[in-house]
This record gives structure tokens, sequence and C-alpha cells, in this order.
């Protein structure tokens, strides 16, 4: 007689196929990592107080000045990262309404400078997400929400800055909380009006063509700093055209057209010396309460 095998195989063997299938197609699914992103390194803040890149000197915390010493975080509420813009600087909405004297509730933009600094590279997975990290750090992706601590910097400027000591007091959020925690009055501060894009790009080419470099960087984002402007070689530049391009404006997003003409003491590689140039000026903003900045540029019609 022919013996029969065990039931119970066939019936194993059919669900380890089953499971196998299941695991492999919610693999397939989930982003995975693909690559790596560079992110740019961010000055530290002595230096950039030094190179004259922010407008703090006094009452900057011993932890942000040297990256050691006791400290008090004064500051903490939940956040929607908005952007990262190096290894020391993250932007940050507030998830709750903030009312601030003679306004009506808003929701408030925040830079935060990261004493201890994120790392060179960020993970970059299968569906285009870029996620942020460093030691200590949670996994950081623009549009999910922290809760994040710190020091906030007296009589900020612009948007408010807060100094987060260390990665502890950046914490992934594991809930729906929503709050936010700030000195008495800290955000009513009077702040000095922004100027307008236009008046961005007009301060932009006057301190270009003064050779006035750190007063022209305060108006252009960082990863635009520190370019090799041809201030030695420039003789004069002087604006001459500058309208608004209406189409395709979106946003906290603002472009201008820009006729400028250059002269400059030496050829470049083109051996020109002087020449009318036309270009397109990009502009943005994190949001009402932030400043406009030029963060990109093309020659016009490219």
């Amino acid at each position: 007689m022919k013996a029969s095998k065990p039931r119970s195989r066939f019936v194993t063997a059919a669900f380890m196929s089953i499971l196998l299938a299941v695991v492999l197609a919610a693999t397939g699914c989930a982003p995975r990592v693909i690559g790596t992103r560079h992110v740019p390194d961010g000055n530290d803040m002595a230096t950039m107080i030094k190179n004259g890149e922010i407008p703090y000197k006094n009452d900057v915390p011993a932890i942000a000045l040297t990256g050691a010493g006791t400290y008090t975080t004064n500051f903490s509420a939940t956040f929607k990262v908005t952007g990262v813009e190096n290894t020391r600087a993250v932007m940050g909405e507030t998830t709750s309404l903030v009312s601030s004297a003679g306004r009506e509730p808003h929701h408030v933009f925040v830079v935060f400078y990261l004493c201890q600094p994120l790392s060179a590279k960020a993970d970059r997975l299968s569906d285009g997400t870029v996620v942020y990290g460093g030691t200590g750090y949670p996994k950081i992706i623009e549009g999910q929400t922290y809760v994040i601590s710190g020091i906030l910097q007296p009589h900020w400027q612009g948007n408010p800055l807060v100094y987060v000591p260390t990665a502890n007091e950046f914490k992934q959020t594991t809930g729906s909380e929503s709050f936010v925690y700030v000195p008495e009055g800290a955000l009513e501060l009077e702040v000095p009006a922004m100027p307008s894009p236009e008046q961005v790009v007009r301060d932009y080419f006057k301190y270009w063509s003064e050779g006035n470099f750190s007063e022209m960087e305060k108006y252009v984002t960082s990863d635009k700093k520190a370019l090799p402007w041809e201030g030695n070689n420039v003789e004069f530049i002087e604006l001459q055209h500058l309208t608004e391009i209406l189409q395709g404006v979106e946003g906290n997003r603002m472009v201008f057209v820009v006729i400028y003409h250059a002269k400059l003491k030496k050829a470049l590689l083109n051996g020109l010396v002087e020449d009318t140039y036309t270009y397109e000026y990009m502009l943005k903003r994190e949001g009402e309460d932030s400043p406009w900045l030029i963060y990109d540029w093309e020659v016009s019609g490219e």
C-alpha cells in the first residue's frame, strides 16, 4: 500500500508561501533608502556673529557659542518642520495658534539653531522623501511634527530664533499634542518692518555695486552665501530695470526680471569687460512673518 504524506506538511508549506508573498509585497511598497543627499554645513554661532551673518552679539547663551556649559530652556512647542537649511538651521511652524498683542491669533515661524549639528548626509528614500538626522536626533522629515525645546534669543529680529542645546530637545511627537510654552510677552516684540520683495532686489544690487557683501548676503538664502561675487573685479553695477513677473507666482514665491549693466576691471573668459544682462531673480519666504530672500537666479528666457 502506498504511504500518504502528512496533510500538515502541505498546510504548513502553503501558509509559509502566503506569508512570504505578504512580506515581499509589503517590502516592495514601503519606501526604502536609495541614496544620500548632502546637507550644507552650517557655520557655528560664533563664526556667524564674527562674519556678520546675524545681528545677535549680546545675550547669546554660552551653550550656543561654545557648545558647552549649563543652560535652562525657556521655550517649548509643537512644530511642523518646514525646511532644513543646513546642519545648524531648521525652520519650523507652530501647530498651535499664538495670540500676540493687537493681532489675530496666528502661526509663528521659528528659526532653530542646533548647537549639536545634524549629520552632513541625509537619506533619500524611493518615494522622494529626505530623512535628516544625527546622533541622538529622531528622523527629521519636512512636513512632520516634533516637540522642540530650547532657549529663546532675547530681542530677536524677523523671526524668533531658538537655540536647541542638544539632540534631546528635538523629539518626535507621539500623539496629537499641540502646545506653545514661551516666556510671557516674548512673541509680542516690536519687529522692524521687513523690506518688500522689490526692495530686497534693489538693496541686493546696491550692496553688490558697493562691494558690501556682508550686507548683500543678508538678502539671499544660506546656500547662496559666500559665492564668488567678482568683488575685487567689479568697477560698477547699475540696476536699470526691475519688473515683477505675474504669471506662475504661487504662495510665498515671487519672480522679477532684472536688467543691469556691469563693468569689470578685468575681462572674464568670455572676453567681455562691460555688458548689459537680463536675469530672472527668484524670491521666497517661509510665511507672512518671514523676510523675502533671493534663492536663485537664471538668464531670462532659459
